[in-house]
C-alpha cells in the first residue's frame, strides 16, 4: 500500500507545474543570438543568407549586439540543418555566457524533431530570454515543462525590417521593448478591438502558441496541460476546415475542458475552402460560445499586422466586460 501511495505521489509531482523561472531583463549593447531550430531562408525566393545579414544589421542599429547559430547553416532539405545540428546549435547559443537573448530567426518547420536532444537541466539553470512563434511554439511547450522558464511568444526576427509588409514593426517591436527591457506589468495594448465569444473574467498563466504544433504534440510526451491556464491560439494559412478539425482534436483531447480563458490571435489567410463553408466566426462560435470561462478573439498575437510580446507562463487576467488582457506580474528580472 505504502509502495502504491508513493508511486502515486511520484506521477502528481512529475505533471505538477514548475515554479516560474525569470531571465535578466535585456539592455541596449547585450548580445542577442540568432537560432534557426526550423527552416532557413530558401536563397531564390526568400534572399537567404544576405536577408539573415540585413536584419541582423537592423537588430544592430536598435542597439543590440547579434551572433548567428550556427555561423554557417548547413540546409538539410527544408530544415536549417540535421535535428542533431540545430540542436546543437541553440545550447551552444545557451551556453555562450555572454550571450543575453536567444531570438529565432524565422519558424517554418522541424522544432518537434530536435525536442528530445536539448539539454534541459543546462536551459533552466542557466535562464535566458528566448523569443520565436509559430513553429517555435513546440520548443515554447516544451521549455516551459521540463524547466518552468518564461518565454516569450512574439514575431520571429524576419518579420522585422520590411518595409512592403503589412506587419506593423514598430508596434511589435515598442511591445517587446515594454515586456523585455521595461519589465511591463498591466493591461496590453490592442490596437484593434477586441472581440467577445465567451463573457467572463478570469486569471491564469498564459500557454500556447500556434495551433498546429499545439495539435501535433497531442498524445505525446509534449502535450499542454490547459487546465486552469489561458490558452492562446493563431495560425496562418489553414483553411477554416482545417482550423475545425484542430479545434475539434483539441476538443476531444480535453484541452478545452477547463482552461481559465481562451485567447484567440490572428488567423491569416485562414479562409474557406468551400463556396457553402462555415466562417471562421461561425467555427469560433460552434466551439467557444457556450464555453464556460472567457474567449475573446482578435488579438494581436500570430502571423498578422499586429504582434505582441506575450511572456509565457506568467499569469494574465481576461477580463470581457472591460475588454482586455492584463499581465498580474513581471516577466524579467531587472537590476541584475
Amino acid at each position: 500500500m505504502k509502495l502504491i501511495i508513493l508511486f502515486l505521489f511520484c506521477i502528481s509531482s512529475i505533471s505538477a507545474d514548475m515554479p516560474a523561472i525569470l531571465s535578466p531583463a535585456l539592455q541596449k549593447g547585450d548580445l542577442i543570438a540568432l537560432v534557426f531550430p526550423a527552416s532557413y531562408l530558401d536563397k531564390k525566393l526568400e534572399g537567404g543568407e544576405e536577408v539573415v545579414n540585413r536584419k541582423a544589421a537592423w537588430l544592430e542599429s536598435q542597439g543590440f549586439r547579434t551572433i548567428q547559430y550556427p555561423s554557417q547553416v548547413h540546409i538539410y532539405g527544408y530544415l536549417a540543418g540535421t535535428d542533431r545540428e540545430r540542436a546543437d546549435a541553440l545550447m551552444a547559443a545557451w551556453k555562450n555566457p555572454e550571450v543575453k537573448a536567444i531570438w529565432c530567426f524565422r519558424g517554418g518547420y522541424g522544432t518537434p524533431r530536435m525536442l528530445d536532444l536539448l539539454d534541459y537541466n543546462w536551459i533552466k539553470d542557466h535562464p535566458k530570454i528566448f523569443i520565436g512563434m509559430s513553429d517555435i511554439t513546440a520548443l515554447h511547450q516544451a521549455i516551459q515543462m521540463k524547466t518552468g522558464l518564461v518565454t516569450f511568444l512574439a514575431p520571429v526576427l524576419n518579420f522585422f525590417d520590411e518595409p512592403e509588409s503589412s506587419f506593423d514593426s514598430a508596434y511589435a517591436f515598442t511591445e517587446l521593448n515594454k515586456v523585455l527591457v521595461e519589465n511591463k506589468r498591466g493591461e496590453i495594448f490592442v490596437p484593434e478591438g477586441l472581440k467577445v465569444i465567451s463573457a467572463g473574467k478570469a486569471a491564469g498563466q498564459l500557454i500556447g502558441g500556434n495551433i498546429t504544433l499545439i495539435t501535433i504534440l497531442c498524445g505525446t510526451p509534449w502535450q499542454l496541460n490547459t487546465e486552469g491556464k489561458v490558452l492562446v491560439l493563431e495560425d496562418v494559412n489553414a483553411p477554416v476546415y482545417s482550423v475545425d478539425r484542430m479545434l475539434w482534436q483539441l476538443k476531444a483531447s480535453g484541452l478545452l475542458d477547463k482552461p481559465a480563458a481562451v485567447i484567440l490571435g490572428g488567423w491569416t489567410d485562414c479562409t474557406s475552402t468551400y463556396a457553402n463553408g462555415f466562417t471562421l466566426d461561425e467555427v469560433f462560435a460552434q466551439y467557444f460560445k457556450d464555453a464556460p470561462y472567457p474567449v475573446i478573439s482578435n488579438f494581436p498575437t500570430g502571423h498578422d499586422t499586429y504582434q505582441t510580446t506575450l511572456p509565457l507562463n506568467i499569469a494574465v487576467e481576461v477580463d470581457t466586460a472591460f475588454l482586455k488582457v492584463e499581465l498580474l506580474e513581471g516577466s524579467v528580472l531587472v537590476n541584475q
